[in-house]
């Protein structure tokens, strides 16, 4: 007599944590292409003029961007394969130019730019907070949906896989430049003001110049971008495939 044998469903927990991980990640989606919607909506009816982006984007970006903080929770208790460390310090980086540069200086990162050059002297390319919120947007819509995808549909489709592990190649170093222009726009307030930092003498007997701070944030991001990038680039030979490396005769 031929046995059935029949494949146990997941346990409760699991289905839970695949149900919750599917909400956020389409929830910050969908958060992260409102940011880019109002981003450029305003720039368009403004016919160009960036300066009151900031002010159309504050509430959603803080919410995006702070909601990033469960992404170490879920390493931490495993609902994710991610390395808690890692993840961790992916986190606080993006909380760091918003919250430590950002918010704080408001002036100069929201209406300052660096200019880095004009094409045919017509188009002017800068980084400045447009560039910050595209690169930020577009990364987090393509990495949040394709994990969405992947909780929702057990897989994911190709196009979704082609842009999370082929995008990074312009938004990576795009982001970075941008961040570490929002340092640079607002780094001279820091310093002449003071901001977070705290002076000798005091009862703690402990001096603390956050504009220092800043400076050794920004200069950890050197060593860091061209091993990450080496990384993803190996990620995505193993994800989409490369050329096939001919066999010595």
């Amino acid at each position: 007599r031929r046995r059935h044998t029949y494949a146990r469903p997941p346990p409760t927990s699991q289905v839970m944590g695949n149900t919750y991980l599917l909400l956020y990640n389409t929830a910050l989606t969908a958060a992260w292409g409102y940011v880019l919607y109002l981003t450029y909506a305003n720039i368009l009816e403004n016919k160009g003029d960036t300066k009151g982006v900031y002010q159309a984007v504050e509430l959603p970006l803080k919410i995006a961007q702070s909601a990033a903080i469960l992404e170490v929770l879920h390493a931490a208790m495993g609902l994710v394969r991610s390395p808690v460390a890692i993840t961790a310090m992916q986190v606080a980086s993006r909380l760091w130019v918003l919250w430590g540069l950002i918010v704080p200086v408001p002036g100069p990162t929201t209406q300052g730019a660096l200019v880095l050059g004009t094409i045919m002297d017509r188009y002017t390319f800068r980084l400045d907070l447009v560039s910050l919120l595209t690169a930020w947007c577009i990364s987090e819509v393509i990495r949040y949906s394709f994990y969405a995808f992947k909780e929702a549909l057990g897989y994911v489709p190709y196009p979704s896989l082609w842009l999370r592990y082929t995008g990074f190649i312009v938004l990576y170093p795009l982001g970075v430049a941008s961040e570490l222009t929002m340092c640079y726009l607002a780094w001279p307030t820091i310093s002449s003001k003071g901001l977070f930092s705290l002076p000798m003498p005091n009862r703690l007997n402990l001096g603390v110049d956050y504009s220092i701070v800043c400076l050794l944030i920004c200069a950890s991001y050197l060593p860091g971008l061209p091993t990450l990038y080496q990384y993803m680039l190996v990620q995505r030979r193993k994800q989409l495939g490369g050329p096939v490396k001919a066999k010595a005769e």
